[in-house]
């Protein structure tokens, strides 16, 4: 028998039986949100600053001096290391069993369990982004502020430089339609500012849902959908029409609404995400994973006199957002 948590008797008795093994569903689209990148063990503290420049020039009268302008830090974002590890105990009676029946997997693939939580710290990351932290599954507190003290999604974040604030949660909780989408995009072009104030680019280029299917297909409709001439021999009333967002967005899948559990949340269901993810971390959101350690399984250890085994895995890391620019959310319920 399993000399730990696992207890399974039913793979030692008499009776011919079968199993189901279940399988969880990949969630590795959730890194695509994610800035990744990896950290020395000279600290277990990655911080990330903000830099911007005071633009323009100005108009210079002969024999006077230019007009100064500086460069100034903006806010920063301190990432801390945090080590994650999973073991697993099993007897070596216990381990013949499984192997017999081809489930040793579930005793030594504990690496599949590292991953799996790094991927539900990212997917939580964004699912809570619009508190200012969480409880994990460990009862641990979980800071999900960025570089100004609020948290991810706010309805009025500060700029260093500035007195000017800007949101990144869209006004009403629209749910899913063009319109809102028109919305979402005046956020890119009227609300991401340096920390003087003035706009910067930013281009969105995802727009992130739950696997709620109504919303999953709202969008595929958006981003798919053509205008022909007719319709199965019938004549389009829209032909013609031109669908400003076909094929313009990538559109990501992604479980966020969960638990710290990964239990589903369906307050969050309906949520969905526009945001500009990948290329410089300077033109698009700035969410990081820092990796001090990528997920490692050690040797297993056997205990000789007990005839027990253990299968340890761990990684250390560290997953923050230096501020809320490049990502806005809408807080829908349908």
């Amino acid at each position: 028998m399993l000399v730990s948590t696992m207890t399974t008797p039913a793979i030692q008795d008499l009776v011919t039986k079968s199993f189901v093994v279940e399988t969880k569903r990949p969630a590795g689209d959730v890194r695509k949100i994610f800035h990744k990148e990896t950290h020395g063990w000279e600290s277990n503290t990655k911080r990330i600053y903000e830099m911007d420049r005071d633009r323009l020039a100005e108009q210079k009268l002969e024999g006077q001096a230019s007009a100064q302008r500086g460069i100034a830090q903006g806010y920063y974002k301190d990432i801390v290391r945090k080590t994650i590890s999973v073991e697993r105990v099993v007897s070596g009676e216990a381990f013949k069993a499984l192997t017999a029946h081809k489930l040793s997997e579930l005793a030594t693939g504990v690496s599949s369990d590292i991953v799996d939580k790094i991927e539900l710290d990212m997917r939580n990351f964004i699912g809570y982004g619009d508190a200012t932290s969480y409880t994990d599954n460990a009862g641990f507190t979980i800071d999900t502020t960025v570089g100004d003290g609020f948290a991810v999604f706010y309805t009025a974040h500060t700029l260093k430089n500035s007195a000017t604030t800007y949101t990144n949660i869209l006004s009403g909780a629209p749910s899913f339609s063009e319109d809102a989408m028109v919305d979402a995009e005046d956020f890119f072009n009227y609300n991401v500012l340096d920390n003087y104030g003035k706009r910067i680019t930013m281009k969105p280029n995802t727009i992130i849902t739950t696997n709620k299917m109504v919303v999953v297909n709202r969008v595929r409709r958006m981003l798919g959908s053509i205008s022909p001439e007719s319709i199965e021999g019938t004549a389009n009333e829209n032909s013609g029409v031109i669908n400003p967002f076909k094929g313009k967005y990538s559109h990501l899948v992604v479980e966020l609404d969960v638990t710290a559990l990964d239990v589903t949340d369906s307050t969050k269901s309906y949520y969905w995400y526009l945001a500009c993810l990948g290329g410089m971390p300077e033109q698009s959101f700035q969410g990081y994973y820092v990796s001090w350690l990528s997920p490692q399984v050690a040797p297993a250890e056997v205990n000789q006199s007990k005839w027990t085994m253990s299968f340890v895995a761990r990684a250390c890391y560290g997953i923050g957002a230096l501020s809320g620019k490049g990502i806005l959310v809408s807080r829908a319920v349908s």
